[in-house]
């Protein structure tokens, strides 16, 4: 598993945004591809928010996680 890669700020956002497109693809009635791709896409950003970690954020090496978030350096226990 990756270590932690999302700072609080990043987190909170990914995470309103993603059930924010949750709520607008529960509204509609007809639920088309690019609906069910919003209804993916919202998933993972909460998934994101949730766990702080982003697979994309890993394979490009961005790390927005500060000190004075806390919990962000990688576990010593792991080689």
């Amino acid at each position: 598993m990756i270590e932690r890669n999302l700072g609080n700020a990043e987190r909170l956002v990914r995470l309103l945004f993603g059930l924010l497109l949750l709520v607008w693809a529960s509204q509609q009635l007809h639920m088309n591809a690019v609906d069910w791709f919003v209804v993916l896409v919202a998933t993972a950003l909460v998934l994101n928010g949730i766990f702080s970690r982003c697979y994309l954020w890993y394979v490009l090496d961005i790390n927005t996680c500060s000190d004075a978030d806390g919990g962000c350096q990688p576990d010593s226990t792991y080689p």
